[in-house]
């Protein structure tokens, strides 16, 4: 289901409210992709492996969310969002679209809710509030640097054009990175804990505990693979 763009160019003090009402017509009949920071909350979320939510909750190798053939989201239940304090960026952000460019230029638009949401929007605010009200931050934090990660990528296959092996294998982490293809034998970058893992067992350094430590390890990670 694609929304019809209401407000375009917008930016963080732009006005902009929305009352969700839980109708929970926006949990239905979407592709909502996953970078691996938020498949790592939502695997935590479930008391599980990220391997393990990858293969039960995920299509396309690991960066898709499973939707019912009702088209309900897997995740959507009598009360609500099962995971709700872990929801992906999207979910958060809805009816809010963010863009970022490859010179960092975040901008926002609004969409146009689904046919169906009681939910109200209006001018009593600013997107800077709406995302401090949905505890947007962290997520945006990893969007970004994931995104970093991607344009990083992409220079270093242009700098190895005369190495075809090296790049080639590094074009195939930057379509994982791009389009959820999956983990690899030679860089299981998807799953952000077995990725470091392995290299603090190389590296001989600890495991980090928190999360967000993790994700900052798992793009080093995957940087020194590609250097």
């Amino acid at each position: 289901m694609e929304n019809t763009l209401r407000t375009t160019d917008l930016n963080r003090q732009s006005p902009f409210g929305f009352s969700c009402q839980r109708c929970l017509t926006c949990c239905r009949c979407k592709k909502i992709q996953l970078n691996p920071y938020e498949i790592a909350r939502l695997a935590d979320n479930r008391g599980m492996a990220i391997a393990e939510f990858i293969a039960r909750y995920t299509t396309t190798g690991g960066t898709v969310l499973c939707f019912t053939e009702e088209g309900a989201c897997v995740f959507l239940d009598a009360q609500g969002c099962a995971v709700h304090p872990d929801r992906p960026l999207v979910c958060r952000l809805y009816p809010l679209g963010r863009y970022v460019d490859y010179l960092g230029v975040e901008t926002f638009a609004c969409i146009e809710p689904d046919k169906g949401c009681r939910g109200t929007l209006s001018d009593n605010g600013t997107i800077v509030h709406y995302l401090e009200e949905q505890e947007a931050a962290p997520f945006m934090h990893a969007a970004d640097r994931y995104l970093d990660l991607l344009w990083h990528l992409l220079e270093m296959v242009k700098e190895r054009k005369e190495e075809p092996a090296h790049a080639a294998s590094i074009d195939a982490t930057v379509r994982a990175v791009a389009a959820g293809a999956g983990a690899t034998a030679t860089a299981p970058w998807i799953d952000m804990d077995q990725a470091v893992a392995e290299y603090c067992r190389r590296t001989g350094i600890p495991v980090p505990e928190e999360r967000d430590k993790k994700m900052m390890l798992h793009i080093k990670a995957v940087r020194k693979w590609a250097a």
